[in-house]
């Protein structure tokens, strides 16, 4: 996802990681070379200059620089101008030697191995990943001196193929670009000149603990058996050093609460840059491409896990796990759009209607990050929801301010504030403002709560009417989080979010659905009967009080 593509610096950790390294290397270098030409000058006694002839002041002809000296020049400063020279095997069927595609994610990839120190990459199958980073490993090797980059897979067998893939591009590079390397076993070779190495290593229990790297990289993270171990042992050591490290996977559906995935999740907030590519960033692959494939696979599950449409799909836990069915949340996809109007974190999918009826929740969170604050409206009617509001960073009290200003443009519905937890306060804040269709579970007690009972039927009923398509959902930042609501079997099959992932929009929005048996349409008449304003909200959109 592109989206996930943050430019700039990260507190040191981001543009131009390597120009650091370096520059710490050349002031080393400069020291020792000064205290060397000290020494030198001082054992050095003074002589007669000596006689210049004629001859000697003919300026030597300057050397001539050519198009290759430029090329390589380039390439070495330059990873992306590097790839201009690197060549891939395609095995049959496919087309052989080729030079290497760099297609637009090939380059948004190298951008951020630039930029940034810290890289986690989610992706699907056959994108280009394995080569470009055998290629980013030589490529540090052949110009930066002293580099050491450390490669991990998942197994033996799947080192020893990266590290030939390194092998056969510096093979394949043209000679000016080529150096002498060293004797090389299977999981290691490198250049004496540049006192530089590329290893690749199995993960095990052990593996990387004792190296000092420039670059570490841990391909199809998701399945190293010993990633926590291999991660708390190569961090450490790259912090110190200011490497680089890439974690670069498909998602494990085993492996639901994975590091790889944490890391994911949990970017950019823990200082890693995340990435996130579909299926079809590869050129030829069409919908035609992508039916025609699916059908070749018994277990579509497995074919979205290899080929996910989203990194939210990539995610998604197996079908035994799942509580909503995944096929239908991709249906539900179709009906996702761009609200007709926004003003900060408030969205306006379909306007006020007269006679309709409406219901609206609140999932009240924290606001400091982490869990969403959401607050949905409803039309009862068609299951459709025409607003909401979604931010994690969104204090409780403001947040029943941007909500009764809201509501108030769909004439004040029953609205039932989530009192759990946070919710508290915000249904004291929307009391305090007078909104006088709050939502009451018994005499005296506003506000819905969730224990086990309710949390049982809210869960299974929302289910229900999702898989009979009976709830339209256009946001699809909010449609995304049903697809990692899990029936965790580590708690006794309790519903609620994976590891790292969020269910503040579907708990909203299954609490609507239980309210609306109670909703009713507004009319002018019968609140002023009532004695109740036909205006509850003293807020504008922007959550200020209005004048």
């Amino acid at each position: 996802m592109s989206e996930d593509v943050a430019r700039g610096d990260r507190g040191g950790r981001g543009r131009g990681w390597r120009r650091g390294l370096t520059a710490k290397k050349n002031d080393e270098i400069r020291q020792e070379g000064n205290a060397e030409r000290a020494e030198s000058v001082a054992a050095t006694p003074r002589a007669t200059p000596p006689t210049v002839s004629v001859v000697d002041k003919v300026p030597t002809p300057a050397k001539t620089i050519t198009v290759e000296d430029i090329e390589v020049a380039l390439a070495e400063r330059s990873f992306i101008d590097f790839l201009k020279f690197v060549k891939v095997m395609e095995p049959p069927p496919g087309r052989g030697v080729i030079p290497m595609e760099v297609w637009p994610h090939i380059r948004e990839v190298c951008e951020v191995l630039e930029k940034e120190r810290l890289l986690v990459w989610l992706k699907a199958r056959q994108i280009g990943a394995s080569w470009l980073l055998a290629a980013y490993a030589l490529w540090m090797a052949l110009f930066h001196t002293g580099a050491r980059v450390a490669m991990l897979s998942q197994g033996e067998m799947e080192a020893i193929d990266f590290l030939k893939k390194a092998k056969f591009i510096h093979d394949q590079l043209p000679q000016r670009m080529r150096r002498h390397a060293a004797p090389s076993t299977q999981t290691e070779f490198g250049f004496p000149e540049m006192n530089s190495t590329v290893v690749a290593l199995p993960s095990t229990e052990k593996a990387g603990r004792s190296s000092t790297n420039s670059v570490v990289i841990l391909d199809e993270a998701d399945y190293h058996p010993y990633i926590e171990a291999n991660y708390n042992a190569i961090k450490p050591t790259l912090d110190d050093t200011g490497g680089q490290l890439i974690l670069v996977s498909t998602a494990n559906y085993k492996q639901m609460d994975s590091l790889f995935k944490a890391t994911f999740l949990n970017a950019p907030a823990n200082g890693f840059q995340r990435l996130f590519f579909p299926w079809n960033v590869r050129p030829g692959r069409t919908q035609t491409w992508y039916e025609c494939k699916r059908l070749e696979y018994r277990d579509p599950f497995m074919f979205a896990k290899e080929y996910p449409d989203s990194a939210e799909e990539a995610l998604a836990p197996p079908s035994t796990l799942a509580m909503f069915n995944i096929e239908v949340l991709k249906q539900m996809r179709e009906d996702c759009k761009a609200p007709i109007i926004t003003s900060g974190p408030v969205h306006v999918y379909q306007k006020y209607m007269a006679g309709k009826k409406y219901i609206a929740a609140t999932d009240t969170s924290h606001g400091v990050g982490g869990d969403d604050a959401v607050t949905a409206v409803m039309d009862v009617t068609t299951g459709y929801v025409v607003a909401d509001i979604q931010s994690p960073l969104i204090p409780p009290e403001e947040l029943a301010e941007l909500s009764v200003a809201l509501l108030a443009q769909y004439h004040d519905p029953l609205w039932a504030i989530e009192d759990n937890d946070w919710g508290g306060v915000t249904l004291k804040k929307a009391k305090e403002l007078g909104y006088k269709h709050l939502y009451h579970r018994a005499e005296g007690k506003p506000g819905w709560h969730t224990n086990d009972r309710t949390r049982y039927v809210l869960w299974n009923e929302l289910c229900e009417a999702l898989n009979s398509r009976l709830i339209t959902i256009p946001n699809k930042a909010g449609l995304d989080q049903f697809f990692t609501v899990i029936r965790n079997p580590k708690k006794e099959g309790r519903i609620e979010a994976q590891q790292g992932c969020h269910d503040d929009y579907p708990m909203t929005i299954g609490i609507m659905w239980q309210l609306r048996k109670e909703a009713r349409a507004y009319t002018a008449s019968s609140d002023k009967a009532k004695g109740l304003p036909t205006r509850t909200s003293a807020y504008n959109w922007t959550g200020r009080r209005m004048t």
